[in-house]
């Protein structure tokens, strides 16, 4: 079975030049405006994979690939862009539907050998969808952990959120309750009233982020005191509800902080040149990047790099490490997991030295 593949390019000449190549190992269609592509779509799919450039006249690549994703949610969609686009092209990872972008002119080489990692994504979620629906709903939904010795809180918190789309929520009256749950469920938010997070249950929380770096924690109060921001500012807590609730608001205001379109990767350019739009872009989020069995975490808050991790080395070791890393992969997820700064150097100083280390080694 040879699979298929759909490119959208304006330019004639790189739309031949690619099917040559690549008709030896798939069915490829062609397309020389998005307009085009989406008639094809319609009479040949399903198709595999798409690979679209962004800049065409009629219909630009974001659009085309959204309405792509909207005819069949399997395919795998590939974004070609210059690199004046890049900063643009960020916008995307919010969307979720774009496996990779890739920057122009891509070697052929590069391109087919995204293709078939874009084949392999495909196959896993048809596999996916072959699961049953509780199958897909456990591996789906979002697990809120609420903790709070208030029943009627409690219940009310929970009623809100479980009548959200992808979120399903779980409540503890206690601490010991709590640390069951986190043995035997996946949690990804932990909401917790204040007057459980004071004095001794302060380790508690200290162990959830040491255990479960990747649970986000906030925090229901009756008083958003700056003694209480400060107590928990070291733990990187910095979401709080004021008490009495607005139920609906509290659980809009979580899917939207936490869940919104948390990641997409880029390959294709440079880690310094890729750091460089994040802090134009005053961007916080969390950047894990690999290459080959190697791999880092750089933290950002407000387009600023406040940490890094590699090994055993920390902050501007770590980031040292990794920026002088080649042909990396790079996952995006639209929040910051640090809030202490231990990285107090400008960004532009870091990649001086960096190069000067790289220069150093060769």
């Amino acid at each position: 079975m040879q699979y298929k593949l759909l490119l959208v390019d304006d330019d004639e000449n790189i739309l031949a030049g690619y099917k040559r190549h690549l008709r030896k190992n798939f069915e490829v269609y062609t397309a020389v405006s998005g307009s085009t592509g989406l008639q094809i779509l319609l009479e040949h799919g399903p198709f595999h994979v798409v690979v679209s450039d962004l800049r065409m006249p009629d219909m630009d690549g974001f659009n085309f690939l959204s309405k792509a994703n909207e005819t069949n949610p399997l395919t795998i969609c590939i974004m070609l862009t210059g690199f004046a686009e890049l900063q643009a092209s960020l916008k995307a990872f919010n969307e979720g539907y774009i496996f990779r972008f890739l920057t122009k002119p891509c070697k052929i080489n590069i391109l087919e050998q995204t293709i078939n990692q874009g084949i392999e994504k495909y196959l896993e979620k048809k596999e996916a969808e072959k699961k049953s629906l509780t199958s897909e709903k456990k591996d789906n939904f979002k697990t809120i952990l609420i903790i709070d010795d208030d029943e009627e809180d409690l219940s009310l918190i929970s009623s809100a959120l479980n009548h959200k789309k992808g979120i399903e929520a779980v409540t503890a009256e206690n601490l010991n309750i709590a640390q069951n749950l986190l043995k035997v469920l996946r949690i990804n938010l932990i909401v917790i009233n204040s007057m459980l997070a004071k004095a001794d249950n302060f380790n508690f929380l200290k162990k959830i982020k040491k255990t479960y770096p990747d649970i986000n924690i906030a925090v229901t109060t009756w008083y958003e005191s700056e003694s209480l921001k400060k107590s928990l500012q070291p733990l990187g807590i910095e979401k709080f509800f004021e008490k009495p609730l607005n139920f609906d608001n509290l659980s809009q205001i979580i899917t939207d902080e936490f869940y919104s379109g948390p990641k997409g990767i880029i390959d294709g350019i440079s880690i310094s040149t890729f750091l460089q739009m994040i802090e134009m872009e005053e961007k916080t989020c969390t950047l894990k990047i690999t290459q080959d069995n190697k791999n880092g975490t750089m933290f950002f808050k407000k387009g600023s790099l406040i940490d890094a991790s590699f090994e055993n080395k920390n902050g501007t070791q770590a980031a040292y490490a990794i920026i002088n890393w080649e042909r990396a992969e790079i996952e995006i997820e639209n929040y910051c997991h640090k809030n202490e700064n231990t990285i107090n150097t400008n960004l532009m100083s870091i990649l001086m030295e960096a190069a000067k280390i790289k220069d150093h080694g060769e």
